[in-house]
């Protein structure tokens, strides 16, 4: 039988597979590595709540015992493994690993990263390869053959080994060049997965870190929350462009599609937490990713728009942690149809520019140039990095801030790149905080359409352009542009038992449904939360604050100190709903602040002294205070006690729940934030 006839019984024998997974209904809830096979027989009822447990370790027997109890509580629960392959502890490849296996630097040194606690083995030696199948065997096998154990889970997989900096994997002290060895690694990565299928039929593969080219071997993508969903919480990635990413792999993956959508807190990408994240992460800055409510919801409900997997978590330093929501208990059922991405009101088209027209609106670098054919730019050297080559002026093709832009271009791939085309809206006045809006990859064949299509909203600033990047060789030509004023838009699925929406923009949108709905019951999710920084334009101080940051317990980039008694620092904000609010501090803590800051709401009889000391980064509770509808609300700090005070961010939630329960016949569907509605 030739290869290619393998390969196509391979693909038909894992479609076939497919059929008997049930077809789980919607919200369909995941956990990372928060619990493994060995878990108390007391967890068993909150462990079978989720859809997929992606687990690690565990003997055969631990597994026969653990997934009798959850398919027994869960008949559709699938239970993924973890086993190695690009990131291998040094503890474990330590009892296995032979020292020729490793991947290498020209100098002859072990590719270690991840705080130094990661090697990688070196995919291209067939020794190495054929161990490595080896050890997944040692550590699933049976599980896998019994199917206690649906599938396996592989961390890390980038197709391009050079993301790793120089390597040499064929030993001859001389760095492996890019174009070179990065299909030869994604050759191999999908090699290994190839024999695991032939060995163990019935088993699924979810992979971290992959790309389409992985697709015909996997049934489907980890996506940590930096590529999707905190992307969408941070204006970088568009949501429609969310949906299509996971859309995509739901469909091109190998069936049963089995693509995991993960969002996480900002807290957990701090670069210092890593590799110590549970270690050094407080139960106070825990509570505070817990409560992010709105973040949670929006990544729940941009994932209901596709059929993939979700869980919201501390972020990529710390994962598995049990949050539970009231959305993961609503019971949606099947979905009954596709998201739509629903409008209010028609656009208004800004720009709108054609190959062979005036260019003057347009910068060139890098040799770019405008030719009758459209703008054309590119870069020739394949181990080169990232060229701007072409972007709007900001002075002629002006985007004001706060309002939506929708953006429509015909890019043509005139050279391949060797690394990939990047498009994105950035301001260099706004920093890093701010880059980059709308962000698309492309690495297309010569001759392929790159068509954009995002909408974007620009933050403060009045310097925002549209760019088009190279990193590597290669050459495109933009052949059209146009640029609208769009109006509110959101998206919309509907399913057996309800509907769910999101806003990914930060502007509100009213709503009138169809039929009236009842919102969801939840004694949890305040109905209005108010957050002040000390970055914040709602916070001002008199006398001497040092601003303070590093790696600390606190909210946003830093906060302030003042050593002296007597300074005051004012957080204000206005209430948006007549209601009795709660104020909480966040303090990062430390024994050189004093055990006496005194807060109080100005005007009011509400007061209270705080032991910074203990504090941990978290919410601290203060006080309870009523306001009116639209009443400026002033909380102040008055630095006192022993040593230094703290003034770091403020928070008021209302007494009042958004899920209550109520019949609604319209909502009003909040910046950046997502709703579940249920059927009547």
């Amino acid at each position: 039988m030739s290869k290619t006839m393998r390969i196509g019984v391979f693909m038909l024998a894992v479609v076939a597979m497919g059929a008997a997974w049930a077809d789980q209904g919607f919200p369909r809830i995941a956990n990372l590595w928060g619990f493994g096979p060995q878990a108390q027989a007391t967890e068993y009822a909150k462990l079978a709540r989720y859809g997929m447990l992606v687990m690690s370790g565990g003997s055969a027997e631990a597994w026969r015992s653990f997934s009798k109890e959850m398919r027994s509580r869960n008949p559709e629960i699938r239970l993924i493994g973890t086993a190695p392959l690009m990131n291998l502890t040094l503890e474990d490849s330590a009892s296995w690993m032979k020292d020729e296996w490793y991947l290498r630097r020209p100098d002859g040194k072990k590719v270690v990263w991840w705080g130094d606690q990661i090697v990688t083995p070196n995919l291209l030696n067939d020794d190495c390869l054929a161990a490595l199948v080896a050890r997944t065997d040692k550590l699933y096998g049976d599980a896998l053959r019994e199917g206690t154990c649906d599938g396996l889970f592989y961390d890390s997989v980038v197709g391009s080994v050079t993301w790793l900096g120089d390597v040499d994997t064929n030993l001859d002290g001389v760095a492996d060049k890019p174009e070179d060895i990065n299909p030869k690694w994604h050759a191999r990565q999908n090699l290994f997965f190839q024999r695991l299928h032939e060995k163990f039929p019935k088993m699924v593969i979810l992979a971290n870190d992959t790309d389409e080219g992985h697709t015909p071997v996997i049934n489907g993508r980890l996506f940590e929350g930096g590529p999707v969903l905190d992307r969408v919480a941070e204006g970088s990635m568009g949501i429609k462009e969310a949906i299509s990413t996971l859309d995509m792999w739901m469909t091109k993956s190998l069936k049963p599609p089995i693509t995991f959508a993960l969002a996480s807190h900002p807290l957990g990408w701090q670069g210092w937490r890593v590799p110590n994240g549970p270690s050094v992460s407080t139960k106070g800055e825990v509570e505070r990713v817990r409560r992010d409510f709105r973040r949670m919801r929006l990544g729940l409900c941009t994932a209901l728009m596709t059929d993939a997997y979700y869980a919201y978590d501390f972020g990529t330093v710390w994962y598995g942690l049990p949050f539970w929501y009231a959305e993961y208990d609503a019971k949606l059922g099947k979905a009954l149809g596709p998201a739509q991405e629903i409008a209010l009101g028609t656009e208004t088209t800004v720009f709108d520019w054609k190959a062979g027209q005036d260019a003057s609106a347009f910068a060139f670098e890098a040799g770019a140039k405008a030719t009758p054919q459209g703008l054309e730019g590119g870069m020739t050297d394949p181990a080169g990095g990232w060229q701007r080559v072409i972007s709007t002026d900001p002075t002629k093709v002006k985007l004001e801030p706060g309002k939506s832009y929708h953006l429509e271009a015909t890019v043509e791939v005139v050279t391949k790149p060797s690394g990939t085309f990047q498009f994105d809206v950035r301001t260099a006045v706004g920093g890093w905080e701010h880059h980059d809006k709308g962000i698309l990859h492309n690495a297309g064949q010569a001759g392929e359409k790159w068509i954009i299509d995002t909408t974007i909203v620009p933050d403060n600033y009045e310097d925002y352009g549209l760019e088009w990047h190279i990193l590597g060789a290669g050459s495109l030509r933009m052949t059209s542009l146009k640029i609208s004023l769009a109006n509110a838009r959101y998206w919309a699925r509907r399913f057996d038992g309800g509907l769910a929406m999101v806003n990914a923009s930060p502007m509100p949108m009213q709503v009138n449904l169809d039929h009236p709905m009842l919102r969801i019951k939840d004694d949890e999710a305040p109905k209005y939360i108010v957050e002040v920084d000390d970055a914040d334009a709602g916070f001002t101080a008199d006398g001497a604050w040092e601003a303070m940051g590093g790696p600390w317990h606190y909210y946003g980039e830093g906060y302030r100190v003042a050593a002296k008694p007597g300074s005051t620092a004012r957080w204000t904000f206005t209430a948006p709903a007549a209601d009795e609010y709660a104020i909480f501090a966040c303090v990062p803590g430390g024994k050189t602040l004093t055990s006496a800051a005194e807060y109080v709401v100005e005007g009011t009889q509400a007061a209270a002294t705080i032991n910074q000391r203990v504090g941990d980064g978290g919410w601290a509770k203060l006080f309870d205070v009523r306001l009116k509808a639209g009443q400026k609300c002033d909380v102040v700090l008055r630095s006192a006690g022993v040593g230094a005070t703290a003034a770091d961010a403020i928070r008021a939630e209302s007494a009042a729940r958004l899920n209550d329960g109520a019949r609604v016949e319209s909502i009003t569907l909040a910046p950046m934030d997502g709703v579940i509605l249920l059927n009547p």
